[in-house]
């Protein structure tokens, strides 16, 4: 199957870009081919429409009735417990390793530059030795 995770009512999204970025949240309807209608309850995201380009799609889903109420989609969340499956997911550990690098000041950086290049050229020379035998 090419694709694995479908836009579907109460799949959980990351939303990856905008005001409420680094928010998840659960798709109540399908507006079009490219907004959604999401809530959020559980962090404090009201009702809005967004634009799909904005979200990436997890592979966490509730069971809710299309364009049902926001207590619905709070019990649902409540009941399987998804917000803290998501916070072992791959996606999220991805969004706290990015946040991370990006609040890392000038010596911290030039730090990991330097462990970084140290690492490689320890790769490289077992590498030539390898090649050097064979």
């Amino acid at each position: 199957m090419l694709y694995a995770r479908k836009i579907e009512v109460g799949r959980l999204v990351y939303i990856r870009l905008g005001e409420h970025a680094g928010k998840t949240c659960v798709i109540v309807d399908l507006v079009d081919q490219k907004h959604l209608l999401v809530d959020g309850p559980h962090n404090g995201l009201t009702r809005q429409v967004i634009r799909l380009n904005q979200v990436a799609i997890t592979d966490l889903k509730i069971n809710i009735p299309r364009g049902c109420k926001t207590k619905i989609v709070r019990e649902a969340l409540e009941k399987d417990d998804t917000p803290t499956k998501f916070l072992s997911s791959g996606l999220h550990k991805k969004a706290a390793a990015k946040a991370a690098k990006a609040g890392l000041g000038d010596f911290d950086r030039f730090k990991a530059r330097v462990a970084k290049t140290a690492h490689n050229r320890k790769i490289r020379s077992a590498v030539r030795k390898l090649k050097k035998s064979s």
